[in-house]
């Protein structure tokens, strides 16, 4: 007769996560979806694209003048993203 201990459904997740080497994705997802969440309607009207390269944010803008403007800012939405994300998982934003 096995032992069996129940796991909770959490940590089965993350090992089966793990094994399939989806965690960098998955990572990237959240950032960008969070990112997403914390824009302001305004600004989502002239984002293009949004990816993740290691630890930096990039946001492809299609106004010069939004990009200056945030990219003005970018500290300050570096801080409210990793605010966001509970770590400070983004050491920089490029917006482009």
């Amino acid at each position: 007769m096995r032992n069996r201990t129940a796991k909770p459904l959490g940590d089965i997740l993350g090992e089966l996560i793990k094994g399939m080497g989806l965690e960098g994705p998955l990572a990237r997802g959240h950032v960008i979806a969070t990112w997403e969440q914390i824009m302001s309607p305004q600004m989502k009207q002239h984002v293009e694209k949004c990816w993740v390269k290691g630890d930096r944010l990039f946001v492809r803008i299609s106004s010069p003048a939004w990009r200056q403007e945030l990219h003005l800012k970018r500290d300050d939405w570096r801080q409210r993203l990793n605010k966001e994300l509970g770590a400070d998982t983004i050491r920089e934003i490029v917006f482009r």
